[in-house]
């Protein structure tokens, strides 16, 4: 059998948008990449995920896309939620702050998939459809796989390193020994996209909670919904429900005359909660619904895929081009499964209080619904949480002031004088404090300049902080942001003079690209997985 060494260093297996995205990412930061797809053509019209919410319209302006997702998609702004036809709360995504997208994006999957296929080939890639991977096998060097293309004879070829994001049923995860181990949430869920003759809402999302079931009408253009709501245990039908099934559900569970017209498509599926035990085996990852799946309350699969292809690229990228040492790919499991468990508990709570049935509960959930949106809390709390802007790989919580781990609110695109972060190194913020002495700041940045050369440096004094605005405190100080814009750590220039102040935030950007690693301690236990 023949065995070839592609000249990709890296091997994605699937290309729906999390794919799609990882090998966006590679192409755009210089890393040879091949993404694969055991599908003849890509896209399908029965999308599950049709939500984008402000931190991956971020992410995704990473790769120059985001412009044209808005474009394609469906703009809105709140969300509404009801419990027995009356309106009982409402989230406002217009009143996020630090964020140039406070809004959501409908749009469908197989849509988003589409614009990300095109921008993969913009930056020269080619995904290899009708291509099945059969074997997987890695020594600490490399990764040797298996794969068959119809009609021809199976073939070896070896990367790199190798990434799994082919969705629940993964092959990688399956070959290379990992676990997926979880629940199986107590509820079928119908799903539609179709148009809904007398809903008029625009820029809404609305939940609807009944002691039946729940429904969800998501807006996705024009008149067209996504309609998604709770199978009752009387229905006994196919698994591609009729219009009759969402109309007696709408009439049921939703206030108004509703009529369901053309119907795009329509399925039944159950929800489950899992997830692998490692999102890292030796050279091999795990990224999207290949590494979790969750239940699909809240609209956070997609969206923590996604949230996962930014997090492993940079760092993929950086060891691949030898800016970064290996040991950094350490630290991929370790941010990801933790922000990955903390979204799966928060959609599996929200699925099991649209299901209460007892009056009681359902009356203190109402109650606690009105009260949040009364007050603010909802818009303060659980709308940076649905958006994902709180995701954080330090120990500090959203609300406290810049620390490690936590999104620092800069894009990577931009306009006027507000700073930029770099894709594909790290950048450093220097804040001349509260006080601005030209006298000792500007040596300073010229000696932080002269340890750290080819390295982005924005020099704060003097320009409009923006969303930066009271976050940096009254201390000078360095804040060292990573690719994927989370603050790396910061260092309190006022602890040190000119001289070792640079050297301390040289020894930081170090440390944080694990520079002074040269060996990787995963890369030494690896998963005995028979060729």
């Amino acid at each position: 059998m023949a065995q070839n060494r592609n000249s990709a260093r890296v091997l994605v297996v699937g290309a729906g948008p999390v794919g799609l995205l990882l090998g966006a990412e590679l192409l755009a930061q210089g890393v040879d990449v091949q993404v694969i797809d055991k599908a003849a053509r890509l896209g399908s019209p029965h999308s599950r995920a049709t939500v984008l919410w402000p931190r991956i319209l971020e992410l995704l302006d990473r790769v120059e896309v985001t412009d044209r997702v808005i474009g394609a998609g469906h703009y809105f702004d709140r969300m509404n939620y009801y419990s027995r036809k009356k309106r009982v709360g409402e989230l406002r995504l217009d009143r996020l702050r630090g964020t140039r997208y406070p809004y959501g994006i409908a749009i469908a999957q197989s849509r988003t998939e589409q614009i990300l296929e095109e921008r993969f080939a913009e930056l020269g890639g080619v995904v290899r459809t009708g291509c099945e991977l059969r074997a997987v096998s890695q020594t600490p060097d490399r990764v040797d796989v298996m794969l068959r293309e119809a009609g021809t004879t199976p073939v070896t070829e070896f990367y790199d390193w190798v990434v799994g994001a082919d969705g629940s049923h993964s092959a990688v995860r399956q070959l290379s020994g990992f676990t997926f181990d979880g629940q199986t949430l107590p509820v079928r869920l119908a799903i539609t996209d179709a148009e809904l003759v007398g809903e008029v809402t625009k820029n809404e999302a609305a939940y609807f909670l009944t002691e039946r079931g729940n429904m969800a009408l998501g807006p996705m253009g024009g008149d067209v919904f996504r309609v998604a709501a709770s199978v009752p245990a009387w229905y006994t039908g196919g698994d591609e429900p009729g219009r009759e099934l969402f109309e007696r559900l709408l009439a049921e569970r939703v206030p108004g005359i509703k009529e369901v017209g053309e119907m795009r498509f329509s399925a039944i599926f159950t929800a489950h909660v899992r997830t692998a035990d490692t999102f890292r085996r030796g050279r091999v990852f795990l990224v999207g619904d290949a590494a979790h799946v969750m239940s699909p309350a809240g609209a956070q699969g997609m969206n923590t895929g996604i949230q996962d292809a930014a997090n492993l690229a940079w760092k993929l990228a950086g060891v691949s081009r030898g800016r970064y040492g290996t040991g950094i790919l350490e630290s991929y499991d370790a941010e990801r499964r933790p922000a990955v468990a903390r979204v799966a508990s928060a959609t599996t709570f929200l699925a099991r209080i649209g299901l209460y049935t007892d009056r009681t509960r359902m009356t203190v959930r109402d109650l606690t619904m009105r009260i949040g949106s009364a007050t603010g809390v909802f818009d303060r709390s659980i709308a940076p949480r649905l958006a994902q802007l709180d995701t954080s790989y330090g120990p500090a919580g959203p609300g406290d002031p810049m620390a490690a781990g936590q999104r620092v609110p800069l894009g990577w695109t931009g306009a006027d004088a507000t700073p930029t972060l770099a894709p594909d190194t790290h950048t450093v913020l220097l804040w001349p404090g509260a006080e601005y002495r030209a006298a000792d700041w500007v040596p300073r940045v010229a000696a932080i300049q002269a340890v750290l050369p080819g390295l982005r440096l924005i020099d704060l004094a003097g320009r409009p902080p923006g969303a930066l605005l009271g976050r940096l405190g009254r201390s000078r100080a360095a804040f060292v942001v990573r690719p994927d814009g989370h603050l790396a750590t910061l260092v309190d220039l006022a602890q040190f003079d000119i001289e070792s102040g640079a050297a301390a935030v040289a020894a930081e950007v170090a440390r944080s690209t694990a520079r002074a690693e040269r060996s990787d301690p995963a890369l030494n236990r690896l998963p005995a997985v028979p060729r």
